[in-house]
């Protein structure tokens, strides 16, 4: 297969390097399209009213590698269209950092991916626990293009993107990848407030705390214990309701239903 690699922490990021040896020793052609710096939490933003730059680089493994000014979705879109056009499936990652729960849909790895899912319809992203050894995230490298190997080859619905998370345990101790849902209990976050040497008000956001111990069953729960965790995302259909009551009069003084 061809694989087009994104991920949303860098050209420089060494999880992404990890993540093209594995692919290309698997026997796979390689493109990355990578941003030039880090492009965390950029959800599935990209760039309308700007030129985008790309500066070829290198990657050991890789036919061809790209650093783009740009979103990991810009990654995604400037790849499939222009650089890596035969490309047959993205693989987005390897993150540092779980994705998981709400955190899924501010993800700059999994809009990259899920970018990728509504212009070739299927994608993976593969997000890692910081604190990983490199023997783990060597794994996990494996891991994810074997499952994009699979998953090229699967009756999965269009549009899907399966996002797939490794906790930070020693191979040997993994326990076996499930399939599950996102968590959907929030973090709390908050901004620290400052005042600059020159007297100016900033702010500067702090780390996340998790709210409660998350729902039974949940990516969080079942990494919690050691497993790898796949959640299929795909854009819902058919999910159409009426709610008659919901939906204002169009003018004010009409009567009501």
């Amino acid at each position: 297969m061809h694989l087009l690699l994104v991920n949303d922490d860098g050209f420089d990021s060494p999880l992404l390097r990890m993540l093209c040896s594995a692919a290309a020793g698997r026997g796979h052609r390689v493109t990355v399209a990578a941003p030039d710096r880090q492009q965390s939490a950029k959800s599935h933003a990209f760039t309308v009213a700007d030129p985008l730059t790309v500066k070829p680089g290198r990657m050991e493994g890789a036919a061809e590698a790209w650093r783009v000014c740009g979103t990991p979705v810009d990654c995604s879109r400037l790849g499939l269209m222009e650089l890596a056009r035969d490309a047959d499936l993205v693989i987005s990652g390897i993150n540092d950092g779980w994705n998981i729960g709400l955190a899924t849909y501010v993800s700059g790895t999994v809009g990259a991916a899920r970018e990728a899912a509504f212009i070739q319809g299927k994608a993976v992203a593969v997000s890692l626990e910081p604190g990983a050894s490199e023997e783990t995230a060597a794994f996990a490298a494996d891991f994810a293009v074997r499952t994009a190997e699979r998953m090229a080859e699967s009756s999965l619905p269009p549009m899907c993107v399966c996002s797939i998370n490794v906790p930070a345990l020693p191979p040997s101790a993994l326990r076996e990848a499930v399939f599950c849902p996102i968590n959907c209990r929030m973090y709390r976050d908050a901004y620290e407030r400052r005042v600059s040497p020159r007297g100016r008000l900033y702010f500067w956001l702090g780390p996340e705390t998790p709210d409660d111990a998350p729902d039974k069953g949940t990516d969080l729960d079942l990494l919690q214990q050691g497993h790898i965790t796949c959640t299929l995302l795909t854009p819902p259909r058919d999910v159409c309701f009426h709610c008659d009551s919901l939906l204002p009069p169009l003018r004010e003084d009409a009567p009501c239903v």
